[in-house]
Parts: structure tokens; sequence; C-alpha cells
């Protein structure tokens, strides 16, 4: 696969159409199912891939040999995304939410990429551990919004209390989790581009 990989990354580089189609199959439909989780509407979330595709062909010059194509496509698409959901003034209203969405669904994101399982266990015991160490009440929240999918109202009953705690708690913990897995970011970003 390295070799192959290799081999695609110099044809993109040389403007060859037959490598731009194979890297086109190859990822379309993981970029559009990234798509469709911010987004929410599949010609929305066409239009964000297809305008990656049109960037990505663009600047294939820049293309080396170590380049991460799939890396790369994500990271358009997600900004792609973003700019089409704050084009909408979607992202002021729903800021929280989206942030808290966007690391579950690229936590989800680790099972649908291939990539060495040695990285990918080390990644997740990396996350865990830095669940484990929210402080309780953020963890708590924290687990019902990504492991039960519930809603912050649905939270919110459950604990007793308001929605704008629970907003609260998941901030928090977005900030914290961040912070600890810093020093990962290398191997985050190699990966999946867990985390900004």
């Amino acid at each position: 696969m390295e070799l192959v990989q290799s081999n695609i990354n110099a044809r993109i580089s040389l403007g060859e159409r037959e490598a731009f189609e194979y890297v086109y199959n190859e990822y379309y439909e993981m970029l559009l199912y990234v798509s469709m989780q911010y987004l929410k509407n599949p010609e929305d979330a066409k239009e964000a891939v297809q305008l990656a595709f049109v960037k990505f062909w663009q600047h294939r010059h820049e293309i080396t040999e170590d380049s991460n194509i799939r890396n790369y496509l994500y990271t358009i698409v997600k900004n792609n995304s973003l700019s089409m959901l704050k084009s909408n003034e979607m992202i002021a209203r729903n800021r929280s939410d989206i942030e808290s969405k966007d690391l579950q669904y690229r936590y989800e994101a680790l099972s649908y990429l291939q990539f060495d399982e040695m990285e990918f266990n080390e990644l997740q015991n990396k996350i865990n551990e830095a669940i484990e160490r929210l402080p309780a009440h953020c963890q708590r929240v924290f687990r019902m919004s990504r492991f039960e999918n519930l809603k912050y109202r649905e939270i919110a009953n459950r604990l007793n209390i308001s929605e704008k705690t629970v907003e609260s708690h998941m901030t928090k913990a977005l900030k914290l989790l961040k912070e600890d897995l810093r020093p990962y970011l290398p191997l985050i970003w190699m990966i999946t581009n867990l985390l900004d």
C-alpha cells in the first residue's frame, strides 16, 4: 500500500487524470460522510466535497511523495463545510453544539479510516485516558453526550440541572481534552485530524 500511495502521489503531482479519478473514487464516500455530519443537507455536502476536489486538483503540484492525501482532503472538506455553515449564520447560534459534535464525529471517524492498528490503539488509549482525567461533572456530561448520544436538554433533565450548565460542562470538557491531548497532536493529525 505504501508503494501504491507513493505512486499515486507522484502521478497526481504530474497531473494524471487517471490517478485523480482513483483518489476521487477512493475518498468520495468518506468525505461526503464527513461533510454530512456538519451540514445535514446532501446537496450542500456534495458541493463541499466537489469544491474540495477542485481545490485538490488546482494545487496538485504541491503534492509530494510524503503528502497524506486523505488528511489533505479531509481538512479541505471540513473547512468548506464550516464555511458553508458560517455563511448561513448557523455557527454563531450553535457554536458549542457544533464543537462538541465535531469531536464526536472525528472520534467516530477513527473506525472508518484505515491506518496502522498500533497507532489506532495508542490514540484511542490516549483519548480514553484524557476523558478519565476530566472533572467528575464534566466527564459525566461528556459521556452522556458523546457515548449515549443524549441532547443537552435530555442531559439537563436527567441530572436535574439547566441546559446552560450542561453547555458549560461540555465547553470545559472540550477545552480540557484539547489541552490534555496537545502532546499527541502530531499523531492525531497524521491519523484523522481529530482535533484542531
